[in-house]
């Protein structure tokens, strides 16, 4: 079960850690879009409270194969989920790998890992980078259910709902027009979110080799550190010309989709 956390913006939903609404009272409308880390321990409590309680319709889950499976040294003795538990509350899971299963092989987790590890922020802006390369179709899936006449609130995560999850959610924000400073304090909020499962994710990480023996580099991959997403805002508007230069470049948003997604973002008609 999550611990007792702050709301807003946090929402206890049992057996889901960080969960929050991303809106605020300014730039994003509540209700529409929810983060969070890993929901397949949900119980049926908070299942239902997602889609009674606040209206969730669609989860995104941008999980790789080998992260669903449980399939690599980290996942050791972590049990699989055998079955969708989302159906019968009306919840409809889609599946879009930010990583495709090809790119888990070894050398490229460690390689990625390595990048979390380093001190400063250069690794993180090299990480997201990545994460920003290699997502646009998963982004775009989202992103276009978004931008539909009236979309249905949905929730979206990936394991820990911090890295892929984060640089989505700072995309939207900076579509919105939420300044950067904001941005990041909303991202730091995850150090608190998953703060009572770190010990965890600590000791499931240095069994990886890539990551073996490291422990101060896994603290730090597991962190939220907000100058780490400033730079990324940075990064995202040097090389990508914003979020809407990434949008319409590398996911292929028309300016009409990228007009629609920003007006139901903020809430307006």
């Amino acid at each position: 079960m999550a611990s007792s956390l702050p709301s807003p913006p946090f929402i206890p939903v049992e057996g889901i850690s960080n969960f929050r609404d991303i809106g605020d009272t300014t730039h994003v409308r509540r209700g529409l879009v929810y983060r969070s880390a890993d929901p397949s321990k949900a119980t049926p409590a908070g299942l239902k409270k997602m889609s009674e309680g606040l209206g969730i319709k669609v989860i995104f889950d941008l999980r790789s194969t080998p992260e669903i499976q449980r399939d690599g040294p980290e996942w050791a003795g972590v049990e699989v989920d055998k079955e969708d538990p989302y159906v019968e509350y009306g919840i409809t899971r889609k599946w879009v790998p930010v990583f495709a299963a090809s790119d888990y092989g070894p050398e490229q987790v460690g390689l990625r890992y390595q990048h979390y590890t380093k001190t400063g922020s250069e690794g993180f802006v090299k990480a997201y980078n990545d994460i920003l390369l290699a997502a646009p179709s998963a982004y775009t899936a989202i992103l276009k259910h978004l931008a539909q006449p009236n979309p249905t609130p949905c929730l979206i995560h990936c394991t820990a709902g911090k890295d892929r999850t984060g640089v989505l959610v700072a995309l939207l924000f900076l579509l919105a027009g939420v300044d950067t400073e904001a941005i990041a304090d909303e991202y730091s909020l995850t150090d608190l979110g998953l703060e009572h499962l770190k010990p965890l994710f600590i000791e499931r990480l240095l069994k990886n080799p890539a990551l073996e023996g490291n422990e101060d580099g896994v603290r730090n991959m597991v962190s939220s550190k907000r100058e780490n997403m400033v730079a990324t805002v940075e990064m995202i508007e040097g090389e990508f010309g914003g979020a809407e230069g990434y949008l319409r470049k590398q996911c292929g948003l028309s300016g009409e989709v990228v007009e629609a997604l920003r007006r139901n973002l903020k809430g307006e008609k």
